[in-house]
């Protein structure tokens, strides 16, 4: 939020105006996430078949890992800074664990776990390509960034042959969804440097991908339980949101810096995700049914706005040698109504700890480690997703949530 490398084209434009010279950054992060359900037997769920016992209750996990990059440039021609990124800011991947007991059963499709109504693996991502501009005036500077946004989603869960999330493991079957766009975005965004090489306030907004309700075109393959497939070409209508932050950063001496942001994102614009035949209206009733005839799937979401705040600090120990750290809060956007195993969410706390410092003489490495730790949440005879009727109706969501990721990060920046 009030750096001035190249992650600044994503954070906060304005930030670079405040660099001299050419700055090249090459970041990648690898993630490591351990999610876990614990799903007591709702008054929704249909009583299991016999040799079907306990194929929609109890225990499900899942312990993966992804990654992703962010590279970026800028370059400061006289008063006007101008960069160039790629950023990948929503996105992960999940895939659940097996439970192989069902796997000899007579339902061998029960062995993807007991979340598979929900979710049995997937991918959810949107790619920056940013170019962004900033102006310095003084003390001041403001800047602008465009980006071009691919945004795309691919997931498969367990259906039955009519569309229905309800938990049927007689008639149980498949839908795998893969559908994606391009559209657009902004941001925009201050830094005042009230305190001559002591002190730095910043403000940033980053519009919505898409700049409002995105509609990802794809497929939809509908798979019944004898493997029979029907494939669909559907639109995927979703929102993600737009953030607001601030921030700012103090340097009471020269070998130390503090810094404190914080930020504000409009979740409560995710209402649902919903998927409708190409050419259709993504439209349902008051309780849930189909309202245009062409839809066929529609998960509510419901979600809530978010907060986080952040403070860190960065030590030289050495002018070459650079120690950093920090902690933040950021509270979860999903409610107990809609909680669900595709989307798994909490308040959480990060701790965040790393070192960047001079390889070969050329550029500079860092390297840092970040866990988020999530609240436990229950939100047993709370949900709500079983109560509509199809193409709405899910799995009840109901049971014990536990989460954790672990964040490596490591870059290359070398500045001309």
């Amino acid at each position: 939020m009030v750096a001035t490398n190249p992650t600044a084209l994503y954070f906060n434009p304005a930030g670079i105006a405040y660099e001299n010279g050419t700055d090249v950054l090459v970041d990648g992060q690898l993630a490591l996430r351990h999610v876990t359900w614990d799903h007591p037997r709702a008054g929704s769920d249909p009583m299991d078949p016999p040799g079907g016992e306990g194929a929609n209750t109890g225990h499900a996990s899942a312990l993966n890992v992804f990654g992703g990059p962010a590279l970026g440039a800028t370059t400061k021609i006289g008063h006007l800074g101008l960069g160039l990124g790629l950023f990948v800011p929503f996105g992960g991947m999940e895939s659940w664990d097996k439970n192989h007991r069902f796997d000899s059963s007579p339902f061998p499709l029960a062995s993807a776990g007991v979340q598979r109504w929900h979710i049995i693996d997937g991918t959810i991502a949107s790619i920056y390509l940013t170019a962004g501009a900033a102006y310095r005036l003084g003390p001041l500077s403001f800047g602008a960034a465009f980006n071009l946004i691919r945004s795309l989603v691919m997931t498969s869960q367990a259906r039955n042959p009519v569309g229905s999330g309800f938990p049927d493991t007689q008639r149980e079957g498949r839908a795998d969804i893969d559908v994606a766009e391009t559209g657009v975005s902004f941001a925009v965004g201050a830094m005042l440097e009230a305190i001559p090489d002591r002190l730095w306030l910043a403000a940033s907004y980053q519009a919505q991908p898409g700049l409002g309700a995105q509609s990802l075109k794809g497929t939809l393959a509908l798979t019944s339980a004898s493997g029979g497939a029907t494939n669909f070409n559907v639109t995927l209508n979703q929102a993600l949101p737009d953030i607001y932050r601030v921030g700012a950063r103090a340097r009471p001496r020269s070998d130390l810096e503090l810094r404190v942001f914080a930020d504000y994102t409009r979740w409560s614009v995710m209402r649902t995700q919903c998927v409708a035949l190409q050419g259709y209206a993504c439209a349902v009733l008051p309780d849930g049914s189909d309202a245009s005839g062409g839809v066929l799937a529609n998960y509510i979401r419901d979600w809530n706005d978010t907060y986080g705040v952040r403070v860190s600090a960065s030590y030289w120990m050495r002018p070459e040698l650079e120690l950093f750290g920090g902690l933040g809060f950021e509270t979860a956007a999903v409610p107990d109504t809609t909680l669900e195993a595709n989307f798994v969410d909490a308040d959480n706390l990060g701790l965040a700890l790393g070192a960047r410092f001079p390889i070969a003489g050329w550029a500079h490495l860092g390297v840092s480690y970040t866990h988020l730790q999530y609240f436990d949440r229950d939100n047993t005879g709370r949900s709500t997703l079983a109560a509509s009727k199809t193409p709405t109706q899910q799995q009840d969501g109901g049971g014990r949530y536990t989460q954790w990721i672990g964040i490596l990060d490591v870059n290359v920046e070398k500045r001309f």
